[in-house]
């Protein structure tokens, strides 16, 4: 064997379906092996990770870095620095920015805003409008676009959502093409009605935003767009569940043959309802955190497969954006950060026995690769795959602080939660990235990643 660049020793190695003591060696920033303990292979370099635990790389499909458009709430740089920070060697970015990204000419202006800035490696999804149908079929087939997003609500006046009669004809232009449709649902007349409902009752607290979007609202939508699913053929990925009884109906449609995913998001595993009457506009996002019970719930189905993956639905604003909403729920903005607390959430679910170790490899990584079209090259730890390794210390404790945190806006709902169970190093094509606390790569070094064809 030749000389390697890096070997890795003394860890344990997680797959998704077992756990080892082992040895990797890097070579050309691909896995050339993987040995059992104590067999080193000669390298430039050597990592030593003992004590802790070699997971595949993780990947957040599910990343709104504002940037363009909205850069003073994040952007792509500090976006791929807090990726890197928690543990992600790969994030898959979403359409709406602004411009958003639904023609050539918009991905174009995506791609050079991105261009030698991230720390991780990233792709990016297109979006589903109304408007844009006609060039939807050619957006996926020309491009390396890793899904087509689509609303079935309002959400930014930038990406307007899809109607029945538009949702049904992209899910059939998805069908056409082997595309991926990626669906945020929720019934908008619900929440326009529930939303009336708490203005007229006078209602301005945290709770009562989260009342204007009832469990009934996701429920319905899914179901819905199970049956689009159903009658087109299409393969889809119904997004941040936040119903158990959501979770169940995906998995009863998968089992009938629909082709369809549930991801799910770490602040739904995280925070409840109640959570709202102290943090309110800093927990305002949708879909909402329901009841304790339901959140019992979920960590049950999430235990029992019925979660595919986990996306962060990382979406920063402005601390004084948000705090507008302290008095007044209804003006403050829709969405959190949250990409380097992610992969946290669920390692201090594994120290509580809520999950398994391999469950969260499978869920961050190598599901989240196979759906979006990476793999190979991402999601195992498998000779001649990219060396994207997270390295996660099972027994360090602490407690988040927002000043110490890499995105741009400098707050998290996390803020002092303790957490046991955090990423220590991210390795990205065999370079450390991140590294106990520090950011250790560089801007740049991250590769635009394009679906396999």
């Amino acid at each position: 064997m030749d000389t390697l660049d890096m070997l890795i020793v003394n860890g344990t190695i997680v797959t998704d379906k077992e756990s080892f003591p082992g040895t990797i060696g890097i070579k050309d920033g691909r896995i050339a092996a993987v040995c059992g303990p104590g067999v080193y292979p000669e390298a430039l370099e050597t990592v030593d990770v003992r004590g802790n635990y070699i997971l595949p790389g993780a990947i957040d499909p599910h990343v709104h870095f504002q940037d363009p458009g909205f850069t003073e709430r994040e952007d792509f740089k500090h976006g791929t620095m807090a990726a890197a920070a928690g543990g992600m060697t790969c994030v898959l970015s979403h359409p709406l920015d602004n411009p958003p990204t639904t023609t050539f000419e918009n991905l174009k202006v995506k791609e050079d805003a991105y261009e030698g800035k991230a720390f991780v490696d990233y792709g990016i999804h297109i979006g589903a409008t109304s408007d844009n149908l006609e060039v939807l079929g050619a957006l996926w087939n020309e491009t390396g676009a890793t899904s087509v997003k689509m609303f079935m609500c309002f959400s930014v006046k930038e990406f307007p959502f899809v109607e029945d009669e538009a949702m049904l004809k992209a899910l059939k232009i998805v069908a056409e093409n082997n595309a991926v449709a990626i669906i945020h649902a929720e019934n908008d007349g619900i929440l326009s009605m529930m939303t009336k409902e708490m203005h007229e009752a006078g209602r301005k607290d945290g709770v009562a935003y989260n009342l204007s979007h009832p469990a009934e609202a996701e429920i319905e939508a899914i179901k819905r767009a199970l049956y689009f699913l159903e009658i087109t053929g299409a393969t889809g990925v119904i997004l941040h569940v936040s119903t158990a009884q959501g979770l169940e109906l995906i998995h009863a449609a998968k089992e009938k043959g629909v082709k369809v995913y549930a991801e799910s998001a770490p602040h739904l595993f995280q925070f409840t309802v109640d959570d709202m009457v102290e943090k309110g506009p800093y927990l305002k996002f949708s879909p909402v955190m329901h009841d304790k019970e339901n959140q019992k719930k979920m960590w049950e189905l999430i235990q029992k497969g019925y979660v595919d993956y986990i996306g962060s639905d990382h979406s920063p604003y402005t601390k004084e954006e948000k705090q507008v909403g302290e008095d007044d729920i209804w003006k403050a903005p829709n969405g959190i950060p949250g990409i380097e607390t992610s992969l946290a959430v669920f390692l201090n679910g594994v120290n509580e026995g809520k999950l398994t170790l391999n469950q969260v490899a499978k869920m961050t990584s190598k599901n989240t690769a196979r759906i979006y079209g990476l793999s190979p090259d991402k999601g195992t730890i498998t000779p001649g795959t990219d060396a994207d390794f997270t390295i996660v210390d099972m027994n360090l404790k602490k407690s988040i602080k927002s000043e110490e945190l890499k995105s741009k806006c400098k707050w998290s709902p996390y803020e002092g939660v303790e957490l046991k169970g955090w990423p220590v190093m991210t390795i990205v094509r065999g370079k450390v990235v991140y590294d106990h606390g520090k950011i250790a790569g560089e801007a740049g070094y991250g590769k635009y990643v394009q679906r396999k064809k």
